[in-house]
């Protein structure tokens, strides 16, 4: 579960790397690679492409570890404390110091957990990315709410890894530079996170012909959309994406994983209930706009009826 972005943060106000130049995906360059739509789009028409985030598809894995971490640790704690009070444990060999060190360093854990699950508890349902194809702006909901708005063609787009165990898995990333084309102010990225490099590049590909050649260029390859515009995101809809991550494994991987993805399932639902809905400011809802004779409209309303 890779939460690379989110925790840790993307590294800012530092030098493009190398890498990265080599691994640029430039605007006007056309791929040939089977496009990608990675469960991202939650609507797209003539005007704008609205995705969901990088950390989307695995909503909910923060918060189960998180409450997981913080419960164990604070029952341990609150049982130490009751022992001693209770006379369960006497003071002998210095018993009581060891008891209450060890109660105090579990809840410093307990309170360590705490923090992780709040990383996704009560903050906003998704993290949305817009690409106005007739403004050519990209538009993206930062973590703390504010927007970052910049024009598409002075984004360098690259491809970024993930880190220390995720270190093998691939995005899509955006690096908004400074004047002097070195210096990495701000770093985004899409939804993709995968293990193979042609599938975050067929990612890119899909949103760049999106912008490039227009919604004809792609419309085929959506076939579903995330139903999360201006509302949670239902129960169901939450417990069939935990279990989508999975659609590819082998049938004795998915009843191992059964048991967790229930739990993750629970967790993103527990998310969702108490997170915020995400708005954007007047000025870009402004923008974001389609007519009522757009053939290209792709909504939620295309899934089926139990995940609309």
């Amino acid at each position: 579960m890779d939460n690379t972005g989110l925790l840790p943060r993307f590294t800012n106000n530092r030098p493009v790397t190398p890498w990265e130049r080599e691994k640029q995906l430039k605007q006007k360059q056309r791929r040939d690679v089977p496009l990608q739509s990675q469960l991202a789009v939650v609507k797209m028409n003539s005007t704008f492409l609205l995705s969901v985030d990088r950390w989307y598809g695995t909503r909910g894995f923060l918060a189960l570890v998180g409450l997981a971490i913080a419960a164990l640790c604070l029952y341990f704690a609150g049982n130490f404390v009751w022992l001693v009070a209770s006379g369960a444990i006497p003071n002998e060999n210095g018993l009581w110091p060891v008891a209450f060190g060890g109660s105090g360093v579990l809840a410093l854990l307990g309170l360590l957990g705490s923090w992780m699950a709040c990383k996704e508890l009560f903050r906003w349902t998704y993290y949305p990315i817009a690409l106005d194809r007739q403004r050519r702006m990209v538009h993206v909901f930062r973590l703390d709410g504010t927007v970052l708005s910049v024009p598409w063609d002075k984004v360098f787009f690259t491809l970024g890894r993930g880190k220390g165990l995720n270190a093998a898995s691939w995005d899509v990333r955006g690096l908004v530079l400074d004047a002097d084309g070195k210096t990495v102010r701000e770093t985004f990225a899409f939804s993709i996170v995968t293990g193979r490099e042609v599938n975050a590049v067929g990612h890119w590909e899909f949103l760049r012909r999106y912008m490039e050649e227009g919604p004809a260029a792609v419309i085929d390859t959506v076939k579903f959309c995330m139903p999360v515009d201006g509302r949670r995101e239902p129960p169901g809809v939450s417990s069939e994406r935990i279990f989508a991550n999975d659609a590819q494994a082998p049938g004795i991987m998915r009843l191992i994983m059964y048991p967790f993805n229930l739990l993750h399932a629970w967790a993103r639902m527990l998310v969702m209930r108490t997170s915020r809905i995400p708005q954007w400011p007047a000025d870009v809802a402004a923008t974001l706009t389609v007519t009522g004779d757009d053939s290209y409209v792709r909504d939620a309303s295309i899934n089926p009826p139990d995940l609309r």
